[in-house]
Parts: structure tokens; C-alpha cells; sequence
């Protein structure tokens, strides 16, 4: 399998991979994923921010083993934050890009612009001046260092990993190819 990296110049908005697939049921993909989040603190460092969700994405067209330019829409839910923001418990993002080439053989590292919003109404723009796509375990996983160049942390680390069983072939075969992929999403932003 291909595990170069690709990227989109200046996305619209939202998530930074794609290469993902559809698990054959929602308990498999939870419990194989969730071995893979880190455990969350009781009591969360005040300099770190630590949030774990999940990530949903949509491919237009479906993805096939022909490579193509696919649009993704990217929706992250980070369902559980601890920070020493009492007024941060979660957050979102939502968006979509394009990526050209993008097929059920390759992994793809998405945006190098990733906006978060969270609860308490602030944003976080992330800058990825590096991102991983690698297969783990026999899941892809898609590790994105940078910073935060506006918004809330201005000026922090951040570190986000997103994992994703990889694309069943029967998927990718089928009519309209695989148009969608469930998985997990950790982000941990450091020097608060």
C-alpha cells in the first residue's frame, strides 16, 4: 500500500487526511478503535489541552481503486476535553477539499489549515507543518504536528491523530465506490 504523503495548497476549511473505510459494524470499529485513544487524565495538566472524539468522512465521488479527485467533507466531534479552560469540554470541525489522485489504494494527508471550534465560542486555527499517514496495527492512522497560529492557545503545539480501519476492497468494488469512513480522532495542544 502507498503511504505518501499528499496535501491541498489552501483548502476551504477542516480535516487533514483521507484514505479511510467503512467498519463492518459499528461495535468492531468501536472497540478497535478506542484501543487506540490514550486514557484520559483525571486531572488535566494545566499547560494541555487533551480531547478525543470521533471522525466522520464523506467521499464525492466514492473512492475505487482507480485514483481520481475526491472531494472529502470532514465532520470531528471532540466529545471529551479536559484542560484548565473550566469552559472548554468540547468541540467540532466541519468542512471539505479536495485531493487529487485519492483512491482505495493510497493514504493522504489532508489540509495544512485545520479550524476548530469549540463550546464556549472560541476558535483555534491550526497550521500542520507536518503530517504522518501510516498504517498501525493494521490501522491507518494520520498524525498531524503544528501550531496554533490564531485564536484560542495562539502560539501552542499542537498534536492530532486520527485512525480509521482501512477501506474493505468489497467497498471499493462496489457500485459508487466507498463514499464513507468512521473512526476516532485524539488532539492534544501543549504550552497553554
Amino acid at each position: 500500500m502507498n503511504t505518501s504523503r499528499t496535501t491541498t495548497p489552501h483548502p476551504p476549511q477542516a480535516g487533514r487526511r483521507a484514505r479511510r473505510a467503512a467498519a463492518p459494524a459499528a461495535l468492531l470499529l468501536t472497540a478497535a478503535l478506542t484501543a487506540l485513544l490514550p486514557i484520559q487524565p483525571a486531572d488535566a495538566d494545566v499547560d494541555t489541552l487533551t480531547c478525543t472524539g470521533t471522525s466522520h468522512l464523506a467521499y464525492s465521488p466514492g473512492l475505487t481503486f482507480t485514483p481520481q479527485t475526491t472531494t472529502i467533507t470532514e465532520t470531528d466531534t471532540y466529545t471529551s476535553c479536559a484542560s484548565s479552560d473550566p469552559t472548554l469540554t468540547s468541540g467540532h470541525i466541519s468542512g471539505s477539499f479536495p485531493v487529487a489522485g485519492l483512491s482505495c489504494a493510497t493514504l493522504a494527508a489532508g489540509p495544512d489549515r485545520y479550524p476548530v471550534i469549540w463550546n464556549n465560542g472560541q476558535t483555534s486555527t491550526i497550521a500542520f507543518a507536518q503530517t504522518e499517514a501510516t498504517i498501525v496495527a493494521g490501522v491507518q492512522q494520520y498524525v498531524g504536528t503544528g501550531t496554533v497560529i490564531s485564536g484560542e492557545f495562539n502560539g501552542a503545539t499542537a498534536v492530532f491523530t486520527w485512525a480509521y480501519l482501512p477501506p474493505s476492497p468489497l467497498n471499493c468494488l462496489a457500485p459508487g465506490g466507498l463514499t464513507s469512513q468512521d473512526g476516532t480522532v485524539t488532539a492534544v495542544i501543549t504550552g497553554l
